[in-house]
């Protein structure tokens, strides 16, 4: 069980799901609809390509492709957060301090710093930081919260595939419990909140999943231990590739 110590204390969240794209709302161009807010795929394609060109800014070697540390279901993710967590963080009294470690978050997921993206997940991640730090409740964990945390820590080689779940569930530390009660805390606060807007997510990104509390595996990779998913799994509305970006993903 010593590599469910490695629980880390960051987190990106946004909604739980509300609609698909509905017709009245379905275009191609969007990628998502956040109440009044529109995220469009021009939008994602800017953030991406930013970070592309950053990274490009170092040829590979000859041949090989451009190793890209994200992808715009990345982006996506990150832009929906940055709308919805400021919402929450407002009514919670919460704000951002006047210095974000961006470069450090930059690092952490080799990221260009200066990028958007690095900015955008660094403010996000401290704010559902503090979120967390603030919960005033901490419900009681299920079998279904537990399990989740279980199966990152399986699907990523932290933990051998044929550890039982009780066994895991039997041995998580005390401090490893609470953070995961803070994140299930937040993940409510922010279903409260944004159970009364409209949120519709492009079926390209779907099925889409916010990350409310992550870790970092031995290889160093960011994962999430606890997410959020957002927008129905809707595959049927059809969307056409997205415009100018550098690279799919």
């Amino acid at each position: 069980m010593r590599s469910a110590r490695r629980l880390a204390s960051v987190a990106v969240v946004a909604s739980l799901a509300v609609a698909g794209l509905s017709a009245c709302r379905s275009a191609p161009s969007v990628a998502a609809y956040l109440g009044d807010t529109t995220i469009t795929e021009s939008r994602v394609t800017d953030v991406y390509n930013e970070v592309y060109d950053a990274v490009s800014a170092t040829p590979p070697p000859k041949g090989e492709a451009v190793p890209m540390p994200i992808t715009r279901m990345d982006v996506a993710r990150v832009l929906v957060s940055a709308e919805i967590l400021p919402i929450v963080a407002k009514q919670h009294n919460v704000s951002l301090p006047a210095t974000v470690p961006v470069d450090d978050y930059a690092s952490a997921l080799s990221i260009p710093p200066g990028t958007e993206y690095a900015k955008l997940f660094a403010e996000s991640d401290t704010l559902t930081t503090l979120l967390r730090q603030n919960a005033t409740t901490q419900p009681q964990l299920t079998d279904t919260d537990l399990r989740e945390v279980y199966d990152a820590l399986v699907t990523s080689g932290q933990i051998p595939a044929n550890t039982p779940f009780d066994q895991f569930k039997s041995a998580l530390p005390a401090d490893n419990t609470q953070a995961v009660q803070s994140a299930v805390a937040v993940r409510n606060e922010i279903a409260e909140v944004t159970s009364a807007m409209t949120i519709s997510i492009n079926p390209r990104y779907q099925p889409m999943a916010i990350p409310v509390l992550l870790f970092q595996t031995q290889q160093k990779e960011v994962r999430a231990l606890v997410s959020a998913p957002i927008g129905a799994n809707d595959a049927s509305v059809p969307v056409s590739a997205a415009p100018g970006a550098a690279a799919a993903s």
